[in-house]
């Protein structure tokens, strides 16, 4: 008889009984055998792996030795000779004694290795057991087929966990039916919700107030506004958080939202900080922080376009620095280039208040102006403002050094139907030219 244990390994192939372990017991109970043990033999013949047992209690991962090799695909064997002495102690854990070990192979001939191992079978049955082995062994392979799938599933499920609670990703799986959702442990920070599965209902409140505590709310709003009312719904955004900037991605599964959605939340901060590094770099001015040509060129038809629209006036001015070269000449082109920082640095605090407003490095000492004025007069009231903030303070060289530098300044309005590059800015120039001949330190408007 099987004793009773309280406790033994709890190591089990499967996390849970399948139907092969199911059909141990039955056969245990048909034949009256103390213990039924599933077995396959491995390739060299010389040992079995027990895969389960008719016993209750969770039996360890052993291996019999035996030379398996020599059974023949028979009705059954008696390998009481070849295995009493050679079974583990573990099975006196399970049985008050071993008199018979009657194995019964069930592979197809090619596929001899796998079969039953009956522990103390009635003798008056076992005749059954051989009368009754095609029918045992078929069904027992198709169990055993059954149960490497099953394998096979816990196993992919396992891997499945595995990486949906490991990858450096948010992870949010809605089941096809729409019940409940599935939150890995990066999504569970987002969304500030436990890893787990958890109600449709609750994960849906929780993306929302997510969302909502996104700086662009509005933005992600409008992106995600049929998501309720469209099952096979795709759609990409950003969400801003301060200086984080996170993709948030969703799409049913394969295209179809009977099978479920996917939530993908990746925190692309690195990512954005780079490119704007990258643009920095082709974009910027290095000494003064300016754009340069190449960010005009890319802009410039996006203002002449709102300009044309004849709703707001696009200024365009020009200025240098008076006596530049006498500058440089004087205290060193690393002076020269602090003059350059500062009064860049003073022309953008200028623009701020404009709209649209941006300052170009045109060349040597030359900065190109854009903004959009609400008038000629509001554009001029700009030239003057920057021209008084020039003069206004002068720039601390260094060394107990100051120097009062000022500036040159033609400027015009772009006009319907010509180019800023090719007209706009070489009118400006041309004021620019009478500013400096008129005395410099100040403005001229054409």
């Amino acid at each position: 008889m099987l004793k009773k244990l309280q406790q033994h390994s709890s190591h089990q192939l499967l996390p849970t009984p399948d139907g092969i372990t199911a059909f141990c017991h039955l056969i245990a109970s048909w034949f009256q055998v103390d213990l039924v043990l599933a077995l396959t033999v491995n390739e060299a013949g010389d040992r079995a792996q027990i895969i389960t047992t008719s016993s209750a209690t969770p039996f360890p991962p052993i291996e019999l030795r035996c030379p398996w090799r020599d059974v023949l695909p028979a009705a059954a064997v008696d390998l009481t000779p070849l295995l009493q002495k050679k079974l583990p102690s573990i099975f006196l854990c399970y049985l008050d004694r071993i008199e018979q070990l009657v194995y019964l192979p069930c592979g197809e001939p090619a596929q001899w290795r796998q079969g039953l191992l009956l522990i103390n079978p009635q003798a008056n049955l076992l005749g059954r057991v051989t009368q009754q082995k095609e029918y045992i062994a078929a069904l027992y392979r198709q169990l055993l087929a059954d149960h490497y799938r099953n394998q096979q599933n816990f196993l992919f499920e396992v891997q499945f966990q595995d990486i949906f609670n490991t990858v450096p990703l948010g992870l949010v799986l809605i089941k096809g039916d729409g019940t409940t959702a599935m939150v890995n442990a990066y999504a569970s920070d987002w969304l500030q919700l436990p890893p787990g599965n958890h109600p449709i209902s609750l994960v849906a409140q929780h993306m929302k107030q997510a969302r909502q505590r996104c700086d662009n709310r509005e933005e992600l709003e409008r992106i995600f506004a049929d998501l309720g009312t469209n099952a096979n719904f795709s759609a990409k955004g950003e969400c801003q958080l301060g200086e984080k900037t996170v993709l948030i991605d969703t799409h049913p599964v394969q295209g179809d939202g009977r099978l479920g959605r996917v939530w993908i939340f990746s925190d692309i901060t690195d990512m954005r900080q780079r490119e704007q590094a990258l643009l920095a770099l082709a974009w910027l001015d290095p000494l003064t922080g300016a754009y340069n040509r190449r960010f005009l060129l890319s802009r410039v038809e996006a203002y002449e376009t709102q300009a044309a629209s004849g709703q707001t006036s696009l200024a365009v001015m020009i200025f240098d620095i008076d006596y530049f070269k006498r500058i440089n000449d004087t205290y060193g082109h690393d002076q020269g280039d602090v003059v350059l920082r500062t009064l860049a640095a003073r022309a953008k605090q200028v623009l701020e208040a404009c709209k649209d407003g941006i300052l170009v490095r045109w060349g040597g000492e030359e900065f190109v102006l854009l903004f959009f004025a609400l008038n000629e007069d509001h554009a001029k009231s700009v030239a003057e403002k920057l021209c008084a903030v020039v003069r206004s303070k002068p720039i601390e060289l260094g060394d107990q050094q100051f120097l009062a530098a000022t500036i040159s300044l033609g400027g015009t309005l772009f006009r319907p139907g010509e180019q800023v590059i090719s007209d706009s800015i070489p009118r400006a120039d041309q004021a620019l030219y009478k500013a400096k001949h008129g005395g410099r330190d100040r403005w001229v408007w054409i």
